[in-house]
């Protein structure tokens, strides 16, 4: 692939995500540009293309449609409420353009298989922003599992717990959301799957609104039990219960229990955790965070493989709604073809 005067254009659907991670990857990148950004709020376009440099001089939109039709990009990062999602991705697929699309990809599992019929036919780039494949805790837990550090995996447990905070009306629908366990539980489930290399084969949910009038449709709380492939278990603990006063906007844990020893680490630290049977609990510093952005970056210009690719955009976001629709109908549900 070759940019236009090698310069990587790139456009942004949506400012409802994270966006920002997206700037600080292409202010990494040599000659980034942003060409063009929408959304339907007017005035967060004008505000956003005035505060990054990168996108002082980009076309700016009310309606991405219109950014679609009229934008020779490169790369676009979509980041719009959920449920515009799916339309947003196949019409830019079918102008040959390679997608950062924010999580999940579809609020339907009928929309995702359009989603990646368009993906795979136009022969397009995709990852999704589940950035914490790229957090040096998470690479590095994964990198001591894989080694066999712990022993054969017994038990995962992870949490992703959030202050409520003030949430923007389409939060609070089902339809336009797409349910709490697709929205953060896909972040929980990735790294239980992706930090020790084991597939799901199995999954139940429960998921309700338990305190939080105010987030109408959507669930504050929700548990997420998986079964691996070598009969271990898991569970994804999500709720949106974490009091005004806790020091961080969230509470993200990840304990893994093998034959051999126990790795963990939480969001207040900046180490890991391992006890093993021949030592004692010691810290490991698990180095620098990785931009996904740059990663995909790479992947569109050099062809060199993604850390996040589209076939595990596809898994996931079906992981998270057969999860979903597991806890609407109290069933046990058995995974065969992601």
């Amino acid at each position: 692939m070759k940019q236009e005067g090698g310069i990587m254009r790139i456009g942004i659907i949506g400012l409802r995500g994270h966006v920002s991670d997206c700037m600080k990857g292409a202010a990494q990148w040599k000659d980034a540009r942003v060409v063009a950004v929408s959304d339907y709020d007017k005035e967060e376009v004008a505000k956003f293309c005035k505060k990054q440099p990168l996108a002082e001089k980009a076309e700016q939109y009310q309606h991405w449609q219109h950014l679609v039709e009229h934008t020779e990009m490169d790369v676009c990062v979509v980041a719009d409420e959920n449920v515009l999602r799916p339309e947003q991705l196949i019409k830019l697929a079918g102008h040959g353009v390679h997608i950062c699309a924010e999580k999940p990809l579809a609020t339907t599992l009928d929309d995702l298989a359009r989603v990646r019929k368009a993906v795979d036919g136009a022969n397009v780039k995709l990852t999704m922003l589940l950035r914490m494949r790229y957090e040096a805790k998470y690479r590095t837990m994964r990198e001591l599992v894989q080694k066999g550090d712990i022993g054969t995996v017994g038990l995962v447990t992870c949490q992703k717990s959030y202050r409520l905070e003030e949430r923007d009306e389409w939060e609070t629908s089902r339809k336009r959301l797409g349910g709490t366990i697709p929205y953060i539980g896909v972040h929980a489930l990735d790294l239980m799957r992706w930090v020790p290399g084991l597939d799901f084969t199995h999954l139940a949910a429960f998921h309700a609104n338990v305190a939080s009038p105010e987030f109408v449709e959507s669930e504050d709380t929700a548990s997420v039990l998986v079964r691996y492939g070598n009969g271990a278990t898991g569970t994804a603990r999500l709720d949106y219960l974490l009091p005004e006063t806790y020091a961080t906007h969230g509470d993200d844990r990840l304990r893994i229990a093998g034959g051999d020893g126990v790795i963990e680490t939480q969001q207040a630290w900046n180490y890991i955790a391992l006890t093993t049977a021949k030592k004692k609990t010691y810290q490991i510093d698990p180095g620098t965070s990785e931009n996904m952005f740059v990663d995909f970056l790479h992947s569109v210009v050099d062809g060199t493989p993604c850390r996040f690719p589209k076939e595990d955009a596809y898994a996931m976001t079906e992981i998270v709604l057969r999860a979903r629709d597991a806890a609407d109908k109290k069933e046990l549900i058995t995974l065969s073809s992601v």
